[in-house]
């Protein structure tokens, strides 16, 4: 088994306000305009995905390029809004969550997840650390879904071959056409959080969903379709 992390396994919306703009709190306390560390932030974000930036490097970066001081003093709380909400979605990850990877503790489980460093800070502190046996974050493997490349690196370290695996994602990054393309066995697009959250219009749910060989939507029925 294979699992996306973010709006998969864990949702930082469980815990973030509908008001927050995890950029805007960024910019504010960097003292950048929020336009200008928009703008920043989308075209790094290759970079900070695939690990060949930090996200205190960045933001040293566009503090020096905004005439901002860069001390670590001013850095620190500029970082901290980034991942404020990841950090809390993944020491307190829902119960059934929890409980559906008890429930496979027969198979060897994998994450494979795009992150930047900031996202994943807390994953050491996750409950979920103990029971997943191999994670690949895009930061640290230097590459990210959808590429090839990011499915041969789940295999390689859980050593096995493309058709015996089951992967399970929300389908975000295209990363379902991936595992399709990488020879998964089995494809599953898991939409419970986007649906909770009505992130995901029918249109783009549709379009995930074709990339699957099956889509749920609870995580009742995920347990039904695994266990």
């Amino acid at each position: 088994m294979v699992f996306d992390l973010f709006h998969t396994l864990v949702d930082p919306d469980d815990f973030r306000p509908n008001s927050f703009n995890r950029l805007e709190a960024s910019a504010a306390v960097l003292g950048v305009g929020y336009p200008a560390f928009d703008a920043a932030w989308q075209a790094a974000l290759p970079d900070l995905v695939r690990g060949r930036i930090a996200v205190r490097g960045f933001l040293r970066q566009l503090a020096r390029a905004n005439g901002r001081p860069a001390r670590t003093l001013d850095i620190a709380p500029a970082a901290e809004p980034l991942g404020r909400y990841q950090d809390l979605a993944l020491i307190h990850p829902r119960r059934q969550a929890i409980e559906l990877l008890d429930g496979m503790r027969d198979r060897r489980i994998g994450l494979l997840t795009n992150c930047h460093d900031r996202d994943i800070e807390a994953w050491p502190q996750s409950p979920l650390r103990k029971r997943v046996d191999h994670a690949v974050f895009s930061t640290t493997a230097h590459v990210a879904k959808p590429d090839p490349e990011a499915y041969e690196a789940i295999l390689a370290v859980m050593e096995v071959a493309a058709t015996q695996v089951v992967y399970v994602g929300n389908g975000g990054d295209d990363e379902l056409a991936g595992a399709a393309a990488a020879g998964i066995g089995t494809v599953v697009h898991f939409s419970a959080f986007d649906d909770a959250r009505r992130r995901v219009d029918a249109v783009e749910r549709s379009r995930r969903a074709a990339q699957a060989d099956t889509s749920v939507r609870t995580f009742d029925d995920l347990v039904r379709l695994l266990t």
